[in-house]
């Protein structure tokens, strides 16, 4: 690589394909976001709309990030920031203002169009190519993408299984299935006392597996093969038995033909897989059996007869393991599509799925004739956690952009790919970054080679564990070569500080921890030398060890965040309002009902009033009325007045307020926000659950109760985590992929292989879903070259997941070792005798924390009101008539010569819109009259510094909207006028509506005079109040 990474405009040719390898730290996000810009800003840069540049990224959070960067980016130019305006200068040809005009036209495009800001996930990206062409799919436009595709899976299972009838064809195969697992499971082995959950189970994984490779599985009949090999198999063994029993053959204490034989009378085959065939039935022959030579050979030789066949029935078992499964999917993949076309909704996976089998060369240009824009230049970020799926659909889109003189810039870090277990193939990078896949694109490799993350310490100590241990180590040499840890290039910033790595090896002990101690230890020595906790992360290879670890900071009272308990339904609080509303669904759910009155809500209620029962009472009241159902009948006896005021509303209320309505009134009732403010995020999330479930289209409080308790959706309950809030910070390192801390602790247990769920044989149009262990791949080449290079993607992993625990320190790391006698990975990779931890570094504190100024939390407790329905003195036709003089009215902005003429076409505009017949009266005399009159002629004429407004909608303290009809905004007063039509004014109601307005704009124009006007349009009067 020579020269600049990012070239000046003037120098960039198209179109081309760039790929820039950015090591951890290296500033990565900081050189994408640039590119972005460059290319928005730019003169030179052809096809540059906002619509026209795509920037990919693989998480929501990174592309908010990404959004918030850009427009920081451009507002910093817009003002001339000396930094950023210098680093644009470097890769522009427009001068200071002219930059500074083009900047601000451009943030004023993104905010009036923000959704042609074109930075996005690549799983919304693809949502839109596939919803642009969904018709050709079978779809409605307007499907529901399911990100959880659990629920759908469990309900279409439970309507497959509905046509299992005894006789039918389904009840047939689904017997043949659970045949074949039970003949086929192991002894020691569960009973499969349901075998429709292990069967969804499977099928879950079957779908997701075959949704990433886009491809049919291959489905074959091995129920002959199988029979015939086992029948080969029995008859050998028998045979072998006899010739032992008719030549009196000593038998081998050592060999497994023991074993074999009672496992082949048992037809217990599959745990015939892995047994050793070394030593033979008998022993060898002594002198005085050489008379049996005869029987002893044929029994040496039936005996590999076999070993051979037991090879060939593990192939066929393994290749085999999978068909019940993949028979069922078959069959229950039908009823998944159907239920899915009826709900009018799609897994996320379906649509990489069928997108792979829809894009082509020549559908592209009709895609983005259906977008309405085509994207020229492409930027992606964290490349190498692209999946061969989704390469597979970017690659025509990005061919056709490069055909007409596009780029594709990619940035990823093959270090840094540790999703493999989400499909995600680092390889894609690294085939790129050697081969140019675009014959008609320029092909360019570049890399970020400076750190400006981690002091040298830290990347010393890098360096160690992967170019030096683990380049010399044979268990982990190719796969450090594979990703690049073995061969990257990072430099060191210029710093006067060194940094600090230590390494903590402790013998594991679950029943006492030594890491607990340890781990309160150190956080306080480092808040000792001046650090605050919010410079100190917590890193973990697992979330249950994230879990643990939180579990002793709360021992010492040390503020936390954990990112693996974000989910507010662990939240004690969320336990409590769950139970609340178990008991309003169902009011004889004693449980419930008891679980809440015992709960800190109602007892921080009852600690809250002057007199009444406490919690002791509660308590005793629960532990007599134990055994008479249903409890709340028996405290609305003991405590009558505690009932009605806390639950009876509640109570008549339940099936009659719409969902959210009923959880704001209980949250009001019980005053949560004032009561348990320490929860104030859970709470926000809950309600926030709620509206989105309620906008789904689902509204019935036993359906939310359900989806509630329900396992997994982690996602829609988690909480956002405060960027400033002084708490230590734990997580796994997956999550803290693409963060960065002043001091990081890890946290590392001996790791050991794991078994594989599938592994996928590809063929050119089918796949073949194969179950192995290390037993059942040691029998065939291709099994075992199949597993081999599984086995090497998970050290790639490991190594990986190494590397970005490492490289999120800025200043100190600390790694703390929990080994046992194995001393395996990732023990035998670190340095622990070159990294002790000696004398504590001084410390630099961080101003990262620096406490931001706090606003007063202001939650209303107003409860809701449900109108009393009274007569309607107003009836259709007037109200009619109403709107349609109102939509005239909010036609004219200002008085002048053409308004008599220009009325006429307003009111045939308003007449369109309302549907209203104007042609029974003059409205245009009566609009005229109170426009023109003297009272009024003021506030329709043009004035300096004047603005209106028609119709805007106002929000009171409460968050109650209101439409006014005009305001007239000068710089020293405000007017509002509030349009009435009819013969009857009721003077004090509508005296009553202005005054609001009026006290709502005192509030937002704070100095100036209010002032209201009241203007009747059929009576041509006009009141006024100041």
């Amino acid at each position: 690589m020579t020269g600049p990474v990012l070239k000046k405009d003037v120098d960039i040719r198209f179109p081309h394909v760039t790929v820039l390898k950015a090591s951890a730290g290296s500033g990565k996000t900081h050189t994408l976001t640039k590119r972005y810009v460059q290319f928005l800003l730019s003169e030179r840069i052809p096809r540059n709309g906002l619509r026209n540049v795509l920037a990919i990224t693989f998480s929501n959070n990174a592309a908010k990030e990404m959004k918030e960067r850009v427009l920081q980016w451009l507002k910093a130019v817009y003002f001339e920031d000396p930094e950023r305006l210098e680093e644009v200068l470097q890769v522009t040809s427009l001068g200071r203002s002219e930059l500074h005009d083009k900047a601000g036209q451009l943030i004023d495009r993104i905010l009036d169009n923000y959704a042609d800001f074109q930075i996005r996930t690549i799983d919304s990206f693809m949502a839109t190519v596939f919803k642009s062409s969904a018709i050709d799919f079978g779809y409605n436009p307007d499907f529901e993408i399911l990100l959880d595709n659990s629920q759908l899976m469990a309900y279409s299972f439970d309507l497959f299984l509905r046509q299992v009838r005894e006789g039918s064809p389904e009840a047939q195969q689904m017997g043949e299935i659970v045949d074949f697992l039970l003949d086929d499971k192991k002894t020691d082995a569960a009973y499969l006392w349901d075998p429709s959950a292990a069967l969804l189970e499977e099928i879950i994984k079957i779908y997701e597996k075959l949704s990433a490779t886009g491809k049919r599985p291959k489905i074959d009949d091995l129920s002959r093969p199988i029979k015939k090999v086992k029948d080969s198999i029995a008859a050998a063994v028998e045979e072998i038995e006899a010739e032992i029993e008719g030549s009196g053959l000593k038998r081998h204490g050592a060999s497994s033909y023991r074993t074999v034989l009672g496992l082949v009378r048992a037809r217990s085959f599959p745990d015939l897989i892995g047994k050793t065939f070394t030593n033979p039935p008998v022993t060898k022959l002594r002198k005085e059996d050489a008379g049996h030579q005869a029987s002893y050979d044929r029994i040496v030789s039936t005996w590999s007869e076999v070993s051979g066949l037991i090879g060939a029935y593990t192939v066929l078992y393994a290749r085999a393991r999978c068909m019940p499964y993949l028979r069922a999917y078959q069959a229950f993949s039908r009823t998944v599509e159907l239920v899915k076309r009826q709900q009018g909704r799609i897994f996320i996976e379906d649509i990489s799925r069928h997108l792979a089998e829809y894009l082509s060369g020549d559908i592209v240009p009709d895609i983005y004739f259906r977008l309405g824009e085509t994207v020229f230049h492409f930027l992606i970020d964290e490349f190498q956690d692209t999946s061969p799926i989704q390469w597979q659909n970017l690659f025509p889109l990005i061919e056709n952009s490069l055909a007409q003189g596009g780029s594709l810039f990619a940035v990823g870090d093959t270090k840094q790919a540790i999703y493999g277990f989400r499909n995600a193939d680092y390889a894609i990078m690294k085939g790129l970054e050697t081969d140019n896949p675009f014959p008609s694109a320029l092909h360019d490799v570049r890399e970020l080679d400076m750190n400006y993350r981690s002091l040298r310490c830290i990347l010393d100590f890098n360096e160690e564990v992967f170019k030096v241990r683990a380049a010399g180590h044979a268990e982990y040499q190719e796969a450090g070569q594979r990703s690049g840890l073995t061969s990257y290039i990072q430099k060191a910033r210029e710093e006067s500080r060194q940094g600090y790595a230590g390494v903590i090896m402790l013998d594991r002990n679950d029943e006492a921890p030594p890491e607990r101690v340890a781990l309160q230890a150190l956080i306080a020595e480092l808040c000792g030398r001046g650090y605050q906790f919010g410079d100190i992360a917590v890193l973990t290879q697992k979330n249950e060890d994230a879990v643990r670890a939180t579990s002793w900071l709360n021992e010492q009272a040390v503020p936390f965040i954990s990112y693996s308990s974000l989910d507010v339904r662990r939240r004690k609080i969320t336990g409590e309002v769950v139970a609340l509303l178990n008991f309003l669904d169902s009011p004889t759910d004693d449980f419930s009902f008891g679980t809440f009155i015992l709960g800190d809500i109602f007892s921080r209620v009852l600690q809250r009033g002057s007199a009444g029962p406490g919690m002791d009472d509660i308590r005793d009241f629960c532990f007599r009325k134990r055994n008479e159902p249903p409890l709340y009948k028996a405290f609305q006896q003991e405590f009558g007045a505690i009932w009605s005021r806390y639950f009876e509303g509640l109570f008549r209320s339940a099936g009659f307020f719409p969902l959210y309505d009923l959880v704001t009134e209980v949250f009001a009732v019980f005053r949560v926000f004032e009561t348990a403010g320490d929860e104030e995020a859970t709470l926000v999330k809950i309600l926030e659950v709620v509206k989105d479930f309620e906008g789904a289209g689902f509204n019935t409080l036993r359906d939310f109760l359900e989806t509630a308790e329900e396992e997994g959706g982690e996602a829609v309950w988690n909480m956002d985590v405060p960027k400033h809030m002084n708490a230590v910070r734990v997580m796994t390192i997956h999550k803290a992929k693409g963060l960065g801390f002043p001091v990081v602790i890890v946290l590392l247990y001996e790791t050991r292989n794991r078994g594989f769920d599938y592994l996928v044989e590809e063929g050119d149009e089918e796949v073949s879903l194969l179950k192995l262990n290390q037993a059942t791949a040691a029998c065939d080449p291709s099994f075992q070259a199949l597993y081999d290079a599984q086995r090497m993607k998970e050290k790639v992993s490991r190594l990986n997941s190494l590397y970005v625990g490492f490289t999120r320190p800025e200043s100190e790391l600390y790694v703390i070792g929990l080994q046992t006698r194995q001393k395996g990975h990732p023990f035998d990779l670190l340095p622990a005798a070159a990294y002790p931890p000696p004398q504590m570094p001084e410390c630099c504190p961080s101003a990262g924390c620096a406490a931001i100024p706090s606003v007063r939390a202001l939650h209303h407790q107003k409860k809701v009101e449900v109108p009393e329905g009274g007569p309607q003195s107003i009836s259709p036709q007037e109200r009619r008539r109403g709107e349609f003089i109102h939509r005239v009215l909010y036609f004219i902005e200002h008085l002048g010569d053409d308004l008599e003429a220009g009325l006429a076409g307003m009111i045939s505009r308003a007449a369109a819109e309302t549907g209203t017949d104007p042609a029974a009266e003059d409205i245009g005399s009566l609009i005229l009259r109170l426009v023109s009159g003297p009272e009024m002629a003021a506030y329709f004429r043009d004035r300096p510094g004047r603005r209106i407004m028609k119709e805007q909608e106002f929000s009171d303290e409460t968050g109650r909207l209101f439409r006014m009809d005009r305001v007239v905004v000068d710089p020293d007063k405000v007017v509002v006028i509030d349009y009435k039509t009819g013969k009857e004014p009721d003077d004090e109601k509508y005296r009553q509506q202005i005054k609001a307005y009026m006290q709502i704009l005192g509030q937002v124009y704070p100095g100036r005079v209010i002032e209201g006007i009241i203007a009747f349009v059929d009576l041509g009067e006009v009141r006024r109040l100041s």
